[in-house]
Protein backbone atom coordinates (compact mmCIF):
# COMPACT_ATOMS: atom_id res chain seq x y z
CA UNK A 1 0.00 0.00 0.00
CA UNK A 2 2.73 2.48 0.92
CA UNK A 3 4.66 1.76 -2.30
CA UNK A 4 1.57 2.85 -4.29
CA UNK A 5 1.05 5.90 -2.09
CA UNK A 6 4.68 6.93 -2.37
CA UNK A 7 4.54 6.72 -6.16
CA UNK A 8 1.28 8.70 -6.23
CA UNK A 9 2.57 11.50 -4.06
CA UNK A 10 5.92 11.67 -5.85
CA UNK A 11 3.98 12.26 -9.06
CA UNK A 12 1.75 14.86 -7.39
CA UNK A 13 4.70 16.70 -5.92
CA UNK A 14 6.53 16.65 -9.23
CA UNK A 15 3.55 18.30 -10.91
CA UNK A 16 3.26 20.91 -8.15
CA UNK A 17 6.97 21.68 -8.25
CA UNK A 18 6.93 21.86 -12.03
CA UNK A 19 4.27 24.54 -11.79
CA UNK A 20 5.54 26.65 -8.92
CA UNK A 21 8.88 25.40 -7.69
CA UNK A 22 11.27 26.38 -10.47
CA UNK A 23 12.11 29.72 -8.94
CA UNK A 24 10.20 30.28 -5.69
CA UNK A 25 9.59 33.98 -5.22
CA UNK A 26 7.98 35.89 -2.39
CA UNK A 27 4.32 36.75 -2.92
CA UNK A 28 3.74 40.31 -4.18
CA UNK A 29 4.08 42.81 -1.37
CA UNK A 30 0.70 44.43 -2.00
CA UNK A 31 -1.13 41.13 -1.57
CA UNK A 32 0.89 40.18 1.48
CA UNK A 33 0.22 43.45 3.24
CA UNK A 34 -3.51 42.96 2.92
CA UNK A 35 -3.30 39.86 5.12
CA UNK A 36 -0.56 41.06 7.47
CA UNK A 37 -1.36 40.69 11.18
CA UNK A 38 -2.35 43.81 13.03
CA UNK A 39 0.07 44.93 15.73
CA UNK A 40 1.88 47.90 17.16
CA UNK A 41 4.12 49.86 14.81
CA UNK A 42 7.50 48.17 14.63
CA UNK A 43 6.37 45.01 16.42
CA UNK A 44 8.28 41.84 15.61
CA UNK A 45 5.54 39.52 14.37
CA UNK A 46 5.74 35.80 15.12
CA UNK A 47 3.38 33.01 14.09
CA UNK A 48 3.73 30.40 16.84
CA UNK A 49 2.38 26.99 17.82
CA UNK A 50 -0.96 27.28 19.63
CA UNK A 51 0.28 25.35 22.69
CA UNK A 52 2.64 28.25 23.50
CA UNK A 53 -0.12 30.56 24.74
CA UNK A 54 0.83 29.67 28.33
CA UNK A 55 4.41 30.81 27.65
CA UNK A 56 3.39 34.02 25.86
CA UNK A 57 3.78 36.32 28.91
CA UNK A 58 7.36 35.13 29.48
CA UNK A 59 8.19 35.52 25.77
CA UNK A 60 6.76 39.04 25.75
CA UNK A 61 8.64 39.98 28.92
CA UNK A 62 11.92 38.78 27.39
CA UNK A 63 11.16 40.73 24.21
CA UNK A 64 10.56 43.87 26.26
CA UNK A 65 13.97 43.38 27.88
CA UNK A 66 15.44 43.12 24.37
CA UNK A 67 13.77 46.39 23.39
CA UNK A 68 11.76 44.68 20.65
CA UNK A 69 7.93 44.76 20.86
CA UNK A 70 6.59 41.26 20.17
CA UNK A 71 3.28 40.40 18.47
CA UNK A 72 2.33 36.71 18.70
CA UNK A 73 -0.27 34.94 16.56
CA UNK A 74 -1.01 31.22 16.63
CA UNK A 75 -1.52 28.38 14.13
CA UNK A 76 -0.89 24.69 13.65
CA UNK A 77 2.25 23.65 11.79
CA UNK A 78 0.57 22.79 8.47
CA UNK A 79 -1.56 25.93 8.55
CA UNK A 80 1.52 27.98 9.44
CA UNK A 81 3.33 26.85 6.30
CA UNK A 82 0.26 27.32 4.10
CA UNK A 83 -0.31 30.88 5.32
CA UNK A 84 3.30 31.93 4.80
CA UNK A 85 3.42 30.36 1.33
CA UNK A 86 0.15 32.15 0.47
CA UNK A 87 1.78 35.52 1.12
CA UNK A 88 1.00 36.40 4.74
CA UNK A 89 3.95 38.30 6.18
CA UNK A 90 5.49 37.51 9.55
CA UNK A 91 8.98 38.32 10.70
CA UNK A 92 9.45 34.81 12.11
CA UNK A 93 7.67 31.58 12.94
CA UNK A 94 7.97 29.51 16.11
CA UNK A 95 6.68 26.01 15.30
CA UNK A 96 7.01 23.09 17.73
CA UNK A 97 9.24 21.29 15.24
CA UNK A 98 11.16 22.91 12.42
CA UNK A 99 11.47 19.84 10.20
CA UNK A 100 8.24 20.23 8.22
CA UNK A 101 8.48 24.03 7.72
CA UNK A 102 12.09 23.68 6.59
CA UNK A 103 10.93 21.27 3.88
CA UNK A 104 7.66 22.90 2.87
CA UNK A 105 8.26 26.67 2.96
CA UNK A 106 8.75 28.09 -0.54
CA UNK A 107 11.29 30.61 0.80
CA UNK A 108 13.54 28.94 3.32
CA UNK A 109 14.12 30.51 6.75
CA UNK A 110 17.13 32.83 6.96
CA UNK A 111 18.09 31.67 10.45
CA UNK A 112 16.82 29.27 13.10
CA UNK A 113 17.57 29.01 16.82
CA UNK A 114 16.12 26.36 19.12
CA UNK A 115 14.68 27.95 22.26
CA UNK A 116 13.44 25.02 24.38
CA UNK A 117 12.34 21.39 24.11
CA UNK A 118 9.50 19.06 25.01
CA UNK A 119 9.36 15.35 24.26
CA UNK A 120 6.18 13.84 22.84
CA UNK A 121 5.40 11.16 25.40
CA UNK A 122 2.68 8.79 26.54
CA UNK A 123 1.03 9.65 29.86
CA UNK A 124 -0.61 6.57 31.44
CA UNK A 125 -2.77 6.15 34.54
CA UNK A 126 -0.95 4.22 37.28
CA UNK A 127 -3.32 1.19 37.47
CA UNK A 128 -3.14 0.66 33.70
CA UNK A 129 0.63 1.15 33.75
CA UNK A 130 0.98 -1.60 36.37
CA UNK A 131 -1.47 -3.94 34.64
CA UNK A 132 0.53 -3.69 31.43
CA UNK A 133 3.84 -4.13 33.27
CA UNK A 134 5.19 -0.84 32.00
CA UNK A 135 6.00 0.33 35.52
CA UNK A 136 8.86 -2.20 35.49
CA UNK A 137 10.25 -1.56 32.01
CA UNK A 138 9.24 0.94 29.32
CA UNK A 139 7.45 -0.56 26.31
CA UNK A 140 8.36 -0.30 22.66
CA UNK A 141 5.99 1.38 20.25
CA UNK A 142 5.09 -2.09 18.95
CA UNK A 143 4.15 -3.08 22.53
CA UNK A 144 1.90 -0.02 22.75
CA UNK A 145 0.29 -0.87 19.40
CA UNK A 146 -0.30 -4.46 20.55
CA UNK A 147 -1.94 -3.32 23.80
CA UNK A 148 -4.17 -0.94 21.83
CA UNK A 149 -5.21 -3.64 19.35
CA UNK A 150 -6.04 -6.01 22.24
CA UNK A 151 -8.29 -3.39 23.83
CA UNK A 152 -6.04 -2.99 26.87
CA UNK A 153 -5.09 0.64 26.18
CA UNK A 154 -7.52 3.47 25.34
CA UNK A 155 -5.82 6.78 24.71
CA UNK A 156 -6.36 10.31 23.46
CA UNK A 157 -4.17 11.91 20.77
CA UNK A 158 -4.41 14.90 18.48
CA UNK A 159 -5.14 14.49 14.78
CA UNK A 160 -1.78 13.87 13.02
CA UNK A 161 -3.01 15.79 9.97
CA UNK A 162 -3.54 18.98 11.97
CA UNK A 163 -1.34 18.87 15.09
CA UNK A 164 2.35 18.28 15.75
CA UNK A 165 1.91 15.91 18.71
CA UNK A 166 -0.22 13.44 16.77
CA UNK A 167 2.05 13.69 13.74
CA UNK A 168 5.16 13.19 15.90
CA UNK A 169 3.67 10.10 17.54
CA UNK A 170 2.63 8.63 14.18
CA UNK A 171 6.11 9.04 12.74
CA UNK A 172 7.73 7.81 15.97
CA UNK A 173 5.77 4.56 15.68
CA UNK A 174 6.59 4.22 11.98
CA UNK A 175 10.30 4.97 12.45
CA UNK A 176 10.79 2.83 15.56
CA UNK A 177 9.09 -0.23 14.06
CA UNK A 178 11.18 0.19 10.89
CA UNK A 179 14.33 0.47 13.00
CA UNK A 180 15.14 3.90 11.57
CA UNK A 181 16.18 6.86 13.71
CA UNK A 182 16.24 9.05 10.59
CA UNK A 183 15.59 9.06 6.83
CA UNK A 184 12.39 6.99 6.96
CA UNK A 185 11.15 5.77 3.57
CA UNK A 186 7.45 5.22 2.85
CA UNK A 187 8.17 1.63 1.74
CA UNK A 188 9.52 0.87 5.23
CA UNK A 189 6.29 1.81 7.02
CA UNK A 190 4.44 -1.09 8.65
CA UNK A 191 0.79 -0.24 8.01
CA UNK A 192 -0.53 -3.04 10.25
CA UNK A 193 1.33 -1.79 13.32
CA UNK A 194 0.15 1.77 12.67
CA UNK A 195 -3.44 0.56 12.31
CA UNK A 196 -3.13 -1.45 15.55
CA UNK A 197 -1.75 1.62 17.32
CA UNK A 198 -4.53 3.88 16.04
CA UNK A 199 -7.24 1.39 17.03
CA UNK A 200 -6.69 2.44 20.66
CA UNK A 201 -7.36 6.13 19.98
CA UNK A 202 -10.72 6.91 21.59
CA UNK A 203 -10.35 10.70 21.85
CA UNK A 204 -9.18 13.04 19.12
CA UNK A 205 -8.54 16.79 19.00
CA UNK A 206 -7.18 19.50 16.79
CA UNK A 207 -4.81 20.90 19.42
CA UNK A 208 -2.71 19.59 22.30
CA UNK A 209 -4.18 22.10 24.75
CA UNK A 210 -7.80 21.17 24.03
CA UNK A 211 -6.93 17.47 24.31
CA UNK A 212 -5.63 18.08 27.84
CA UNK A 213 -8.74 20.11 28.71
CA UNK A 214 -10.99 17.29 27.44
CA UNK A 215 -9.15 14.79 29.64
CA UNK A 216 -9.45 17.11 32.63
CA UNK A 217 -13.24 17.34 32.10
CA UNK A 218 -13.71 13.60 31.59
CA UNK A 219 -10.67 11.62 32.84
CA UNK A 220 -12.58 8.34 32.78
CA UNK A 221 -12.93 8.41 28.98
CA UNK A 222 -9.40 7.12 28.30
CA UNK A 223 -6.48 5.47 30.10
CA UNK A 224 -3.72 7.58 28.60
CA UNK A 225 -2.77 10.63 26.54
CA UNK A 226 -0.19 11.15 23.82
CA UNK A 227 1.00 14.72 24.31
CA UNK A 228 3.97 16.92 25.08
CA UNK A 229 5.54 15.96 28.40
CA UNK A 230 5.17 19.62 29.42
CA UNK A 231 1.41 19.56 28.78
CA UNK A 232 1.01 16.27 30.68
CA UNK A 233 2.93 17.56 33.70
CA UNK A 234 0.96 20.82 33.77
CA UNK A 235 -2.24 18.79 33.47
CA UNK A 236 -1.25 16.61 36.44
CA UNK A 237 -1.12 19.74 38.60
CA UNK A 238 -4.89 20.15 38.07
CA UNK A 239 -5.95 16.50 38.47
CA UNK A 240 -6.85 14.44 41.55
CA UNK A 241 -4.21 11.84 42.41
CA UNK A 242 -6.23 8.93 40.99
CA UNK A 243 -6.34 10.48 37.51
CA UNK A 244 -2.75 11.68 37.21
CA UNK A 245 -0.64 10.36 34.37
CA UNK A 246 2.81 8.78 34.56
CA UNK A 247 5.18 9.75 31.76
CA UNK A 248 6.23 6.83 29.56
CA UNK A 249 8.97 7.17 26.95
CA UNK A 250 9.01 4.16 24.57
CA UNK A 251 12.43 2.60 24.71
CA UNK A 252 12.86 2.60 20.92
CA UNK A 253 12.57 6.36 20.73
CA UNK A 254 10.53 9.56 20.72
CA UNK A 255 10.34 12.70 18.60
CA UNK A 256 10.90 15.91 20.54
CA UNK A 257 9.56 19.37 19.85
CA UNK A 258 12.57 21.69 19.62
CA UNK A 259 10.77 25.02 19.11
CA UNK A 260 13.06 26.84 16.65
CA UNK A 261 12.56 30.56 16.15
CA UNK A 262 12.86 30.74 12.34
CA UNK A 263 13.61 34.14 10.78
CA UNK A 264 11.71 35.01 7.60
CA UNK A 265 12.36 38.75 7.21
CA UNK A 266 15.89 39.85 6.33
CA UNK A 267 15.05 43.41 7.40
CA UNK A 268 14.48 42.24 10.99
CA UNK A 269 17.76 40.34 11.41
CA UNK A 270 19.09 42.70 14.09
CA UNK A 271 15.84 42.47 16.09
CA UNK A 272 15.89 38.69 15.68
CA UNK A 273 19.40 38.52 17.11
CA UNK A 274 18.40 40.68 20.09
CA UNK A 275 15.36 38.50 20.76
CA UNK A 276 17.35 35.27 20.55
CA UNK A 277 19.91 36.66 22.99
CA UNK A 278 17.16 37.36 25.53
CA UNK A 279 15.36 34.07 24.92
CA UNK A 280 18.64 32.21 25.56
CA UNK A 281 19.50 34.31 28.63
CA UNK A 282 19.20 32.86 32.17
CA UNK A 283 16.19 35.05 33.01
CA UNK A 284 14.08 33.25 30.39
CA UNK A 285 15.78 29.84 30.33
CA UNK A 286 15.40 29.48 34.09
CA UNK A 287 12.23 29.96 36.10
CA UNK A 288 9.79 30.63 33.20
CA UNK A 289 10.70 27.35 31.49
CA UNK A 290 10.76 25.41 34.77
CA UNK A 291 7.27 26.68 35.54
CA UNK A 292 6.08 25.65 32.05
CA UNK A 293 7.78 22.21 32.37
CA UNK A 294 9.83 22.90 29.22
CA UNK A 295 13.42 21.73 28.83
CA UNK A 296 15.84 24.67 28.41
CA UNK A 297 18.06 24.95 25.35
CA UNK A 298 20.84 26.43 27.47
CA UNK A 299 23.00 23.70 29.07
CA UNK A 300 23.65 25.98 32.05
CA UNK A 301 19.95 26.30 32.91
CA UNK A 302 18.35 23.90 35.37
CA UNK A 303 15.24 22.07 34.17
CA UNK A 304 12.17 21.38 36.28
CA UNK A 305 12.78 18.51 38.73
CA UNK A 306 9.54 16.92 37.47
CA UNK A 307 11.16 16.23 34.08
CA UNK A 308 12.84 12.81 33.87
CA UNK A 309 16.59 12.95 33.31
CA UNK A 310 17.14 9.45 31.89
CA UNK A 311 18.37 9.55 28.28
CA UNK A 312 16.01 8.54 25.48
CA UNK A 313 16.49 7.55 21.85
CA UNK A 314 15.76 10.59 19.70
CA UNK A 315 13.95 9.89 16.43
CA UNK A 316 13.75 12.32 13.52
CA UNK A 317 10.94 13.50 11.30
CA UNK A 318 11.14 12.16 7.73
CA UNK A 319 13.34 14.43 5.65
CA UNK A 320 11.26 14.19 2.46
CA UNK A 321 7.85 15.71 1.83
CA UNK A 322 6.65 12.73 -0.21
CA UNK A 323 7.11 10.45 2.81
CA UNK A 324 5.16 12.80 5.09
CA UNK A 325 2.38 13.11 2.51
CA UNK A 326 2.18 9.36 1.90
CA UNK A 327 1.89 8.47 5.59
CA UNK A 328 -0.59 11.25 6.45
CA UNK A 329 -2.72 10.40 3.42
CA UNK A 330 -2.76 6.74 4.42
CA UNK A 331 -3.69 7.78 7.95
CA UNK A 332 -6.70 9.72 6.66
CA UNK A 333 -7.93 7.19 4.12
CA UNK A 334 -7.11 3.81 5.63
CA UNK A 335 -5.35 3.70 9.01
CA UNK A 336 -7.45 5.83 11.36
CA UNK A 337 -10.81 4.83 12.78
CA UNK A 338 -13.56 5.90 10.35
CA UNK A 339 -15.68 8.94 11.15
CA UNK A 340 -19.24 10.13 10.85
CA UNK A 341 -19.40 13.92 10.59
CA UNK A 342 -22.80 15.58 11.08
CA UNK A 343 -23.25 19.19 9.94
CA UNK A 344 -26.31 21.10 11.20
CA UNK A 345 -26.70 24.07 8.86
CA UNK A 346 -28.75 27.23 9.42
CA UNK A 347 -30.63 28.26 6.26
CA UNK A 348 -32.96 30.76 7.93
CA UNK A 349 -33.76 34.09 6.29
CA UNK A 350 -30.91 35.90 8.05
CA UNK A 351 -28.41 33.70 6.18
CA UNK A 352 -29.34 35.24 2.80
CA UNK A 353 -26.57 36.77 0.75
CA UNK A 354 -22.94 36.76 1.87
CA UNK A 355 -23.46 34.45 4.84
CA UNK A 356 -25.00 31.67 2.79
CA UNK A 357 -22.25 32.17 0.19
CA UNK A 358 -19.61 31.67 2.88
CA UNK A 359 -21.30 28.49 4.08
CA UNK A 360 -21.39 27.14 0.53
CA UNK A 361 -17.71 28.00 0.13
CA UNK A 362 -16.91 26.11 3.34
CA UNK A 363 -18.79 23.02 2.11
CA UNK A 364 -16.93 23.29 -1.19
CA UNK A 365 -13.63 23.28 0.73
CA UNK A 366 -14.62 20.18 2.72
CA UNK A 367 -15.79 18.39 -0.43
CA UNK A 368 -12.19 18.34 -1.65
CA UNK A 369 -13.10 19.92 -4.98
CA UNK A 370 -10.18 22.36 -4.80
CA UNK A 371 -7.75 20.69 -2.40
CA UNK A 372 -4.36 21.93 -3.58
CA UNK A 373 -2.47 22.74 -0.35
CA UNK A 374 -1.65 19.93 2.10
CA UNK A 375 -3.89 21.27 4.85
CA UNK A 376 -6.79 21.51 2.37
CA UNK A 377 -6.32 17.89 1.32
CA UNK A 378 -6.29 16.72 4.92
CA UNK A 379 -9.33 18.86 5.82
CA UNK A 380 -11.43 17.40 3.00
CA UNK A 381 -13.86 14.54 3.58
CA UNK A 382 -11.93 11.27 3.50
CA UNK A 383 -12.41 7.70 2.33
CA UNK A 384 -14.65 5.68 4.70
CA UNK A 385 -16.14 8.89 6.12
CA UNK A 386 -19.91 9.25 6.38
CA UNK A 387 -21.29 12.80 6.14
CA UNK A 388 -24.77 13.86 7.27
CA UNK A 389 -26.03 17.32 6.29
CA UNK A 390 -29.06 18.59 8.24
CA UNK A 391 -30.52 21.93 7.09
CA UNK A 392 -32.89 23.91 9.26
CA UNK A 393 -34.86 27.14 9.28
CA UNK A 394 -38.18 27.30 11.16
CA UNK A 395 -38.47 23.57 10.46
CA UNK A 396 -35.80 20.88 10.24
CA UNK A 397 -35.08 19.54 6.77
CA UNK A 398 -34.49 15.96 5.71
CA UNK A 399 -30.90 14.81 6.43
CA UNK A 400 -28.74 14.25 3.35
CA UNK A 401 -26.35 11.31 3.74
CA UNK A 402 -23.16 11.09 1.67
CA UNK A 403 -20.83 8.09 1.94
CA UNK A 404 -17.23 8.73 0.90
CA UNK A 405 -16.33 5.23 -0.27
CA UNK A 406 -12.75 4.58 -1.36
CA UNK A 407 -13.65 4.09 -5.03
CA UNK A 408 -16.31 6.79 -5.17
CA UNK A 409 -14.66 9.92 -3.73
CA UNK A 410 -15.18 12.10 -6.80
CA UNK A 411 -18.87 11.25 -7.04
CA UNK A 412 -19.35 11.83 -3.30
CA UNK A 413 -17.61 15.20 -3.60
CA UNK A 414 -19.94 16.12 -6.46
CA UNK A 415 -22.97 15.25 -4.31
CA UNK A 416 -21.78 17.60 -1.55
CA UNK A 417 -21.23 20.38 -4.10
CA UNK A 418 -24.69 19.87 -5.59
CA UNK A 419 -26.21 19.88 -2.11
CA UNK A 420 -24.45 23.15 -1.24
CA UNK A 421 -25.63 24.77 -4.47
CA UNK A 422 -29.24 23.76 -3.70
CA UNK A 423 -29.41 25.54 -0.33
CA UNK A 424 -31.79 28.51 -0.13
CA UNK A 425 -32.14 30.78 2.92
CA UNK A 426 -35.64 31.54 4.21
CA UNK A 427 -37.75 31.34 7.38
CA UNK A 428 -37.12 31.12 11.13
CA UNK A 429 -34.48 29.38 13.26
CA UNK A 430 -35.19 26.05 15.01
CA UNK A 431 -31.69 25.41 16.35
CA UNK A 432 -32.53 22.92 19.09
CA UNK A 433 -35.02 20.88 17.09
CA UNK A 434 -32.25 20.41 14.51
CA UNK A 435 -29.72 19.47 17.21
CA UNK A 436 -32.15 16.98 18.72
CA UNK A 437 -32.38 15.22 15.36
CA UNK A 438 -28.58 15.38 15.02
CA UNK A 439 -28.10 13.69 18.41
CA UNK A 440 -30.61 10.98 17.43
CA UNK A 441 -28.75 10.36 14.17
CA UNK A 442 -25.40 10.33 15.99
CA UNK A 443 -26.62 7.70 18.46
CA UNK A 444 -27.83 5.53 15.60
CA UNK A 445 -24.37 5.76 14.06
CA UNK A 446 -22.71 4.70 17.32
CA UNK A 447 -25.12 1.81 17.82
CA UNK A 448 -24.37 0.56 14.32
CA UNK A 449 -20.59 0.98 14.72
CA UNK A 450 -19.26 1.84 18.21
CA UNK A 451 -15.75 2.26 16.78
CA UNK A 452 -16.60 5.30 14.67
CA UNK A 453 -15.60 8.84 15.62
CA UNK A 454 -18.94 10.67 15.58
CA UNK A 455 -19.22 14.46 15.95
CA UNK A 456 -21.70 17.25 15.28
CA UNK A 457 -20.90 20.70 13.87
CA UNK A 458 -23.54 23.44 14.27
CA UNK A 459 -23.50 26.61 12.19
CA UNK A 460 -26.04 29.29 13.07
CA UNK A 461 -26.05 33.07 12.74
CA UNK A 462 -28.85 33.98 15.13
CA UNK A 463 -31.04 33.23 18.13
CA UNK A 464 -33.49 30.33 18.35
CA UNK A 465 -36.97 31.46 17.20
CA UNK A 466 -38.87 28.20 16.67
CA UNK A 467 -39.34 24.80 18.28
CA UNK A 468 -37.85 23.76 21.62
CA UNK A 469 -35.63 26.29 23.41
CA UNK A 470 -32.18 25.86 24.99
CA UNK A 471 -33.58 24.97 28.42
CA UNK A 472 -35.77 22.19 27.00
CA UNK A 473 -32.95 20.82 24.85
CA UNK A 474 -30.51 20.83 27.78
CA UNK A 475 -33.01 19.07 30.03
CA UNK A 476 -33.80 16.40 27.43
CA UNK A 477 -30.15 15.70 26.64
CA UNK A 478 -29.15 15.45 30.30
CA UNK A 479 -32.01 12.99 30.87
CA UNK A 480 -30.90 10.94 27.87
CA UNK A 481 -27.31 10.90 29.13
CA UNK A 482 -28.41 9.91 32.64
CA UNK A 483 -30.36 7.08 31.04
CA UNK A 484 -27.20 5.72 29.43
CA UNK A 485 -27.42 7.29 25.96
CA UNK A 486 -24.19 8.83 24.64
CA UNK A 487 -24.11 12.61 24.32
CA UNK A 488 -22.14 13.27 21.15
CA UNK A 489 -19.78 16.24 21.09
CA UNK A 490 -21.11 19.38 19.41
CA UNK A 491 -18.78 21.97 17.90
CA UNK A 492 -20.85 25.15 17.48
CA UNK A 493 -19.67 27.92 15.18
CA UNK A 494 -20.55 31.39 16.46
CA UNK A 495 -21.47 33.38 13.36
CA UNK A 496 -23.32 36.62 12.75
CA UNK A 497 -25.67 37.35 15.66
CA UNK A 498 -25.52 33.84 17.16
CA UNK A 499 -26.00 33.69 20.94
CA UNK A 500 -22.43 33.29 22.17
CA UNK A 501 -23.43 32.32 25.72
CA UNK A 502 -25.74 29.53 24.56
CA UNK A 503 -23.17 28.25 22.08
CA UNK A 504 -20.49 28.09 24.79
CA UNK A 505 -22.96 26.31 27.10
CA UNK A 506 -23.81 23.85 24.33
CA UNK A 507 -20.13 23.03 23.83
CA UNK A 508 -19.65 22.59 27.59
CA UNK A 509 -22.72 20.32 27.89
CA UNK A 510 -21.55 17.97 25.15
CA UNK A 511 -17.78 18.15 25.71
CA UNK A 512 -17.17 20.01 22.45
CA UNK A 513 -15.61 23.36 21.68
CA UNK A 514 -17.11 26.60 20.36
CA UNK A 515 -15.44 28.35 17.41
CA UNK A 516 -15.91 32.06 16.76
CA UNK A 517 -16.21 32.99 13.08
CA UNK A 518 -17.24 36.62 13.68
CA UNK A 519 -14.96 39.42 12.54
CA UNK A 520 -12.79 37.03 10.53
CA UNK A 521 -13.45 38.44 7.07
CA UNK A 522 -14.91 36.72 4.04
CA UNK A 523 -12.56 33.72 4.31
CA UNK A 524 -13.18 33.24 8.04
CA UNK A 525 -15.96 30.64 7.88
CA UNK A 526 -14.13 28.23 5.53
CA UNK A 527 -11.03 28.51 7.74
CA UNK A 528 -13.07 27.69 10.86
CA UNK A 529 -14.62 24.67 9.13
CA UNK A 530 -11.11 23.54 8.23
CA UNK A 531 -9.92 23.94 11.81
CA UNK A 532 -12.84 21.92 13.16
CA UNK A 533 -11.82 19.00 10.94
CA UNK A 534 -8.94 18.37 13.31
CA UNK A 535 -11.52 17.40 15.95
CA UNK A 536 -13.38 14.92 13.74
Amino acid sequence: MFRRLAAWWLLGLALVLAGCGKSPEPAPQAAAKADAPAGPQGAFTVLAGSELKDVAPALEQAATAAGVPLKLSYAGTLEMVERINAGEQYDAILPPNGAYPALALANKPLAREKLFYSRVALGVKAPVLQKLGWDKAPPTWADIARAAAQGRLRYGMTNPASSNTGMSALFAVASAVAGKTEDLDAREVNAKVLKDFLSGQKLTAGSSGWLAEAFEREPGAVDALVNYEAVILRLNEKLPAADRLTLVYPRDGVISADYPLMLLSAARRADYDRLVAQFKAPAFQGQPLRQAQLRPASPEAQASPALPTAPVVELSFPNRLEVIDAVLSAYQSDLRRPATSIFVLDVSGSMKGARLAQMKEALKLLSGAEASAASQRYAAFQARERVLLIPFSGLVGQPARVQFAAGDLQAASARVLAYADSLVADGGTAIYDALTLAQQQARQELRADPERFVSIVLLTDGANTAGRDWAAFEREQRMARDGGAPLVRVFPIIFGEAQSGEMQALAALTGGRAFDARNTGKSGLPLVFKEIRGYQ
